[in-house]
């Protein structure tokens, strides 16, 4: 046995130096790339956090030019948007543009000569923050989405993103958060009818919702519930019109978001027991002609927009402001006249 060489063995150097050299380039390598990723995850969480492929279509549909063979009939609708904005102001026809003194707001807590410049805002995601970071100082109100309704207990819970809170004391701007009913991505009807329905679960979470108001010092609610499943729309004002006569005695503001064409906003009933109502022109449905049961959401086209703005006048005659919101977009808002 001592004759016969291990299976390894030789008598020269050659195959153990070119064992070292070999790892030697592979420790080399693996370092750079390892470098190179932490590199590029630090340029890209700087510049478009956790950009979803639909954001970066939108910015792309916003910012850049297209040949107009190439654009398509949603392309071009997203873009008339932004068009027909500037396009009134370059002709001096913008939204209170003439106005020797602008009145777009009926609060003492945004009575500056530009009334209310507000942006919603998310924890969970990244790009919020950084939007949010950036473009504070443009704003007066911040609505964050941080009050929620346990669909176990119907009661409500909070997750507050305390370095958010931080830049938006810092930066001295009005908060108002969101009262939602979304739970893991679901928006919980079910939750919502319990709560409407019994007058225990509705004191309790308005009494919860004023003691977090007073004990953060924000500005009032802003309630977005949604998916709701209620036959008619009485329990929903009802409970607004609770829930504001009594955020109104600790001198706090009540607003809600609102989808246009859903039926389960009553618009000239909310609008007298709401500060603002918030126009979520996210929230336009087409359905699909050739198959009744698949519905597509996108932003609301221009055309439909100043339907509903017309709309909205006509139902709501209390003169509150209505907005035109989008989640971590600036919200427009306009006074209604009497």
């Amino acid at each position: 046995m001592s004759d016969h060489s291990q299976i390894f063995q030789t008598a020269t150097k050659t195959r153990w130096q070119r064992f070292k050299w070999a790892g030697r380039l592979f420790l080399f390598f693996t370092i750079i790339a390892v470098v190179v990723v932490v590199i590029a995850m630090q340029y890209i969480d700087k510049n478009e956090p956790d950009i979803s492929v639909e954001g970066r279509a939108m910015k792309k549909v916003l910012t850049e030019g297209i040949p107009e063979y190439r654009e398509s009939k949603l392309g071009k609708e997203y873009r008339g948007f932004r068009k027909a904005i500037n396009a009134r102001w370059a002709i001096g026809k913008g939204c209170g543009q003439m106005d020797s003194v602008l009145d777009l707001s009926n609060s003492p807590l945004f009575s500056d000569s530009v009334g209310i410049r507000a942006a919603f805002y998310v924890a969970w995601d990244k790009q919020s923050f950084t939007s949010l970071e950036r473009n504070i100082s443009k704003l007066n109100l911040v609505i964050p989405e941080w009050f929620f309704i346990d669909p176990n207990a119907d009661t409500l819970y909070t997750n507050i993103d305390a370095k958010a809170l931080n830049l938006m004391k810092a930066a001295g701007v009005e908060i108002m958060p969101i009262l939602s009913n979304n739970y893991k991505q679901i928006f919980r009807g079910e939750s919502v009818h319990r709560i409407l329905t019994n007058t225990a679960k509705k004191e309790r979470l308005i009494n919860d919702i004023i003691r977090l108001l007073r004990q953060y010092h924000f500005a009032g609610v802003n309630v977005d519930l949604e998916e709701l499943v209620e036959t008619d729309d009485a329990p929903l004002v009802a409970f607004q019109k609770e829930l504001y006569e009594k955020l109104h005695a600790n001198n706090l503001l009540v607003t809600q978001d609102v989808i246009p064409f859903d039926d389960s906003y009553n618009f000239k009933a909310l609008g007298k027991y709401n500060d603002y109502l918030i126009l979520m022109a996210l929230m336009f449905c087409v359905e699909v002609a050739s198959n009744p049961f698949i519905r597509l959401y996108s932003v609301t086209p221009l055309s439909q927009l100043n339907f509903i703005a017309i709309v909205s006048e006509r139902n709501n005659k209390n003169n509150k402001a209505t907005g035109i919101g989008q989640r971590n977009l600036l919200s427009l808002f306009k006074k209604i006249p009497t």
